[in-house]
């Protein structure tokens, strides 16, 4: 008897895991979950109840009804939209704000286990106050994808201290809230596909005792898209949110120069690579 019980007690903890954890979260770069949930971090930061914004428009175009209200009102993003109409919505949802830093994955795509196959709504990203992505329904945009490999702008986040992830779920009323912090520690890094294991980080030092030599190259680039959007950073809600236009495209590649400093008789050559190559995606569907 007392066997079944514990069978049917583990049965129902695993059921309920597997429900819990349909939401997912970032998995590249790696957060680190709080004090309060060290092992799962995909549950939501909050919610906000606002049925009015969506009035009679059908579940197929739900995000399209947010989409316009934020236009209509002046809000210029998603994170905006949270911070001012959210209520004990935590920070950095389930994740540490100050956690172990990682490093920027240096092909350019953040990714999340299970975006492409979960809910309807518009999600962002923000490394520092630049917003290095944004989709109205994100979704679509990574449908089937897993996990979802999101474009970011890596020089931007490579000289930033934190990564933030927003996720605005409208599957239901109250619309939950997914927020992912991740601290950044200045490099970047190859990781392992679904997974955010290191591989290789970008910069090298080496000592000579010949003479000071300085070199750099672009290397690590993202792929190529057909769609990308220009890095922004908004810092006042403009009247029309530029989340109303229809994939726009920019992609970026620049170098850094480091500079050897010259000794008698050792020189130490410093050779850093910025992976600057970024595809920054919008879309409106």
């Amino acid at each position: 008897m007392l066997h079944q019980l514990a069978l049917a007690a583990i049965i129902f903890n695993a059921a309920a895991i597997s429900q819990t954890a349909g939401h997912g979260n970032i998995i590249v770069p790696k957060p680190q979950g709080n004090a309060a949930n060290p092992y799962y971090i995909g549950g939501p930061a909050g919610t906000i109840d606002m049925p009015k914004i969506i009035g009679s428009a059908s579940y197929g175009d739900y995000y399209q009804a947010v989409d316009d209200w934020f236009t209509k009102n002046n809000v210029a993003s998603l994170k905006e939209y949270i911070t001012t109409y959210g209520t004990g919505i935590s920070e950095c949802g389930n994740t540490e704000k100050k956690g172990t830093a990682q490093s920027v994955p240096s092909d350019g795509y953040a990714q999340h286990d299970t975006l492409g196959n979960s809910h309807p709504g518009p999600c962002e990203i923000w490394c520092d106050d630049t917003r290095v992505f944004h989709d109205t329904n994100c979704v679509t945009t990574f449908s089937g994808q897993s996990p979802a490999k999101i474009p970011i702008d890596v020089s931007t986040c490579k000289s930033s201290s934190e990564f933030v992830f927003y996720w605005l779920a409208l599957h239901a009323q109250p619309w939950q809230v997914y927020i992912n912090c991740v601290a950044l520690d200045g490099t970047t890094a190859s990781y392992t596909s679904g997974s955010a294991s290191t591989t290789s980080t970008d910069t090298s030092t080496t000592t000579t005792s010949t003479a000071a030599s300085t070199e750099a190259s672009a290397a690590d680039e993202a792929p190529a898209t057909t769609d990308v959007a220009s890095t922004e950073a908004p810092t006042a809600a403009p009247s029309s949110m530029e989340s109303s236009v229809t994939g726009s495209a920019a992609s970026h590649a620049t170098s850094e120069t480091g500079e050897a400093d010259e000794a008698d008789d050792t020189v130490t050559t410093a050779t850093a690579t910025s992976t600057d190559k970024c595809s920054i995606r919008r879309h409106r569907k």
